[in-house]
C-alpha cells in the first residue's frame, strides 16, 4: 500500500511540475512579445493604469494570464492584443488537450504504469 501512495504522490508532483513549466514558458513568451512591441496584455480592472507597463506589472499580468489561460481559458478581466492573441490560442489549445493526453498515456498507451503488483 505504501508503494501505491508513493506512486500517486509522484504522479501528482510530475503533473504539477508539467503544468507549472508550461505556464512559465508561456509567461516568458508573453513577456518577450511585450518587450518586443509585438503585443501586450491589458488588465481592464487594474487599480493604476500606469502600473501595467512597469516591468513588475508586465510580469505579474503575464503570469496570471498564462495560468488562467492554461487552466480555464480566461476570466475576461485581462485581454491579449497583437501577437499575444495567437499565443494565447495555442496555450488554450494546450490546456484543453493536455488532460486528454495524460489520460491516454496512463490508461491506454502505457497502462502498466498504474497497475500494481500485490
Amino acid at each position: 500500500m505504501k508503494r501505491k501512495t508513493i506512486l500517486i504522490v509522484y504522479n501528482v508532483l510530475v503533473l504539477f511540475n508539467l503544468y507549472f513549466i508550461i505556464a512559465a514558458l508561456f509567461t516568458t513568451i508573453y513577456i518577450a512579445i511585450d518587450y518586443a512591441g509585438l503585443g501586450y496584455i491589458a488588465d481592464h480592472y487594474a487599480a493604476v493604469s500606469n502600473q501595467q507597463h512597469t516591468p513588475i506589472g508586465i510580469i505579474t499580468h503575464s503570469l496570471y494570464f498564462s495560468f488562467i489561460t492554461l487552466f480555464a481559458v480566461g476570466y475576461g478581466d485581462i485581454t491579449p492584443f497583437g501577437l499575444s492573441r495567437a499565443v494565447s490560442m495555442v496555450q488554450a489549445f494546450v490546456g484543453f488537450i493536455l488532460p486528454y493526453a495524460i489520460i491516454l498515456n496512463y490508461a491506454i498507451i502505457n497502462p502498466n504504469i498504474i497497475k500494481f503488483k500485490k
